[in-house]
């Protein structure tokens, strides 16, 4: 980063230093309206991957295994970020895709999407959270 002096500050006792601003990075990639197929292409791979690679080596997906651990986390009781635990929700049961929808990151890996969808469903807590979810977002006619 650069620093320019924007101005001088006098104290007091006539000691003077100086203002620095510091102008702000460029993002590293421009708009993504201007990327060449080639790096879209590279970009969707990556995302891809790093939605359904695993860093224990099974066959379940990091993106998923978070889901469940914040649903675990819920249902324990402990302290977690509510937004997102409300967007994981969201993703979970099809309300808002994300950068890939949660169906497609199941099939991908070969796994049933219905079956997280059934926790919450079934489990008192995260489907009063759900319902919760539901109002926020939705509304209701009533």
């Amino acid at each position: 980063m650069e620093t320019h002096v924007a101005a001088w500050q006098l104290d007091i006792f006539g000691e003077s230093s100086p203002v620095l601003v510091t102008t702000p990075r460029p993002e590293p990639l421009p708009d993504p309206q201007f990327w060449s197929d080639t790096v879209r292409d590279r970009m969707i791979d990556a995302l891809i991957s790093l939605a359904s690679d695993s860093r224990r080596g099974d066959s379940m997906p990091e993106s998923l295994m978070d889901c469940a651990d914040l649903l675990s986390e819920r249902l324990r009781n402990r302290k977690l970020d509510v937004d997102d635990y409300r967007a994981t929700l969201g993703w979970i049961m099809g309300y808002w895709d994300g950068a890939l929808p949660y169906v497609y990151v199941c099939k991908v890996n070969g796994i049933d999407p219905e079956a997280l969808q059934d926790v919450i469903m079934s489990t008192p807590l995260l489907a009063r959270d759900l319902r919760e979810l539901q109002r926020m977002c939705f509304g209701t006619l009533l």
